[in-house]
């Protein structure tokens, strides 16, 4: 027999990984735009400027990387599934 929640978790990854491929113009201008703010931001606050810079390069590697794109679906899928129950 088939496994419904796997199922359901592996198409919520594909829907996933098809919405970030297409927001990923979008994402690149984002991330280009953080890491110009976080380049300026840790000449006066390292701390903040460095609390920036961690969402900037991830956006970054996730509108160059495809793999990025399908570990950040999957744990999406995962997160998005954890507590449903299907009886």
């Amino acid at each position: 027999m088939f496994n419904r929640r796997r199922l359901r978790r592996e198409r919520l990854e594909i829907y996933l990984v098809h919405l970030i491929m297409a927001y990923r113009p979008l994402i690149l201008i984002t991330s280009l735009l953080l890491l110009a703010y976080a380049s300026f931001t840790l000449f006066k606050h390292l701390l903040a400027g460095s609390l920036v810079l961690v969402p900037a390069v991830f956006l970054l590697l996730l509108s160059n990387s495809y793999n990025v794109v399908l570990y950040t679906a999957r744990l999406g899928a995962w997160i998005g599934s954890l507590g449903r129950r299907d009886d």
